[in-house]
């Protein structure tokens, strides 16, 4: 169940405090887990391609993942500092700027048109939100009525940009979307990132952040990156919600992959399910662990 242990007026306040820090995070980056130590204040810089500005390509109302967050106003935001070869944003992955910038007057706006559709919640996506902190800080502190926040994440951020979250976001649903290096290395161009996701699980859980850890089947790799991540998160963190998600597409550049390029087989996903249900982890309230929903 999503609690919200802050009054409206206290997470504005927070992000108005926070903005300040978040923003010379901009200055030399150091946002996301690759430091790259550019001035993305002046100008699109980095391997995200961001400039201090942010861009919002979608947004939609979510009744269909987590029931807890439900239902959910989604605002999806271009530019991600990964480069997942199967990302289903595509181009709004890779084009930070694709899109309307998002200000102040828009961003009331859109909490208004979610409220008024009955969501509860307001999610955070992308690409990926956290290369954006400075920017979202500024509209969250511009907005009067704010609902729980959910920060929807691959987990690639630095401590520093996380600490600025700590009592702002509401809930976290971290995609811990590899279980070795070589893998993470190839599929979305970073060897360290399995190592800086369960570092940042770690920490978060240890804030006591209402937390769901979600993993992505993909085809060929269940033995490398789902039997590690499960396996991983019964020993660390076994008490935190898993999702098992298995309606991957062959998305952006997977769709020309020997590997990638197909949809998972029946049997792959029956597996998946099964080493799931043994591991002994549980699934957010109200779903199986095939996405299905509980009676």
């Amino acid at each position: 169940m999503l609690t919200s242990p802050n009054a409206t007026s206290d997470v504005r306040y927070r992000c108005a405090e926070r903005l300040r820090a978040a923003t010379a995070l901009l200055s030399p980056c150091r946002l996301c887990a690759h430091r790259c130590g550019v001035d993305r204040s002046r100008k699109p810089a980095g391997l995200c391609r961001a400039s201090a500005d942010a861009y919002l390509y979608a947004h939609s109302i979510d009744c269909g993942e987590e029931p807890s967050f439900a239902p959910s106003h989604l605002l999806y935001l271009s530019g991600c500092d990964l480069r997942c070869v199967f990302c289903i944003a595509e181009h709004a992955s890779v084009d930070a700027h694709r899109g309307r910038p998002l200000t102040p007057e828009l961003f009331r706006r859109l909490v208004e048109w979610g409220r008024a559709r009955g969501a509860r919640t307001l999610q955070w996506v992308g690409g990926d939100p956290t290369i954006h902190l400075p920017a979202i800080l500024r509209v969250m502190a511009a907005c009067d009525d704010l609902p729980p926040v959910v920060w929807k994440t691959a987990g690639h951020a630095t401590v520093e940009a996380l600490e600025l979250l700590r009592g702002v976001v509401h809930a976290f649903v971290v995609d811990l979307k590899f279980g070795n290096a070589a893998c993470a290395r190839q599929l979305c161009g970073d060897a360290n990132y399995v190592a800086v996701v369960r570092r940042n699980l770690t920490m978060l859980d240890d804030w006591g952040q209402t937390l769901v850890v979600r993993h992505l089947l993909m085809p060929g790799h269940l033995e490398c990156c789902l039997v590690p991540t499960v396996a991983w998160l019964r020993e660390n963190l076994p008490h935190v919600p898993f999702r098992l998600c298995t309606g991957y597409l062959p998305r952006w550049r997977a769709r020309r992959d020997p590997q990638l390029g197909r949809l998972c087989r029946h049997d792959e996903i029956e597996q998946a399910v099964r080493i799931v249900r043994d591991s002994g982890l549980r699934p957010p309230e109200g779903l199986t662990f095939d996405g299905s929903r509980v009676a």
